[in-house]
């Protein structure tokens, strides 16, 4: 990480607002704000890259400088490379054109929700357009995606190690673990917006 313009020189630790230089430290802090902001609500939209940049922004602001922007460098982890950045643009649009096809999955079943949103979310994890934050952004864009299908996502049923082993897999076309973590955490709601 020599050449990443987004960690202090010498070491793999975001530059941030606060100067915090221990990553146990930044980690416990970026915690604590990206829970605090999620609380409070996010940006919605037309589940476009506007809206997925508001939030991630929303998420983020009081930590880095850079919430809400596309990256600038090439990131992988676990050995995969996420989409090149000079077309996260498209493959974002990609995104918000599918969506707009399926009528944003209005009334769907919950299992075909699951199941069609699995390969949604999944494909926005490859584009993987910010630094860092990505997965925390993805998650309050698929509750409020599934919101407007007519389902709760309940986040809390949804298992770190879960939604990280599923991410991995969609890395490679095998959207069923994403799909599957979805599922379990899905609700419906009544006609009054309520699980």
């Amino acid at each position: 990480m020599t050449d990443d313009p987004y960690v202090y020189p010498g070491t793999s630790i975001l530059r941030n607002r606060r100067g915090i230089t221990d990553p146990v430290e930044l980690e416990r802090v970026e915690r604590l704000l990206t829970t605090q902001r999620a609380a409070s609500g996010a940006p919605t939209g037309d589940f476009d890259f506007v809206q997925l940049r508001a939030i991630h922004r929303h998420l983020f602001w009081r930590l880095y400088d850079w919430a809400g922007e596309i990256r600038t460098v090439e990131i992988a982890k676990g050995g995969h490379q996420f989409m090149f950045r000079q077309y996260i643009g498209n493959g974002m649009a990609d995104v918000h054109r599918r969506i707009v096809a399926a009528k944003h999955f209005k009334g769907a079943r919950i299992d075909a929700l699951a199941d069609q949103v699995g390969r949604i979310i999944g494909h926005v994890n490859y584009v993987h357009p910010f630094r860092e934050g990505n997965g925390r952004t993805q998650l309050l864009y698929l509750q409020q995606l599934c919101a407007v299908a007519g389902h709760r996502l309940a986040l809390p049923r949804i298992r770190a190690d879960a939604w990280r082993e599923a991410s991995k897999c969609a890395h490679t076309a095998d959207y069923a673990p994403m799909s599957q973590v979805i599922l379990a955490a899905l609700e419906p709601m009544n006609s009054r917006g309520k699980a």
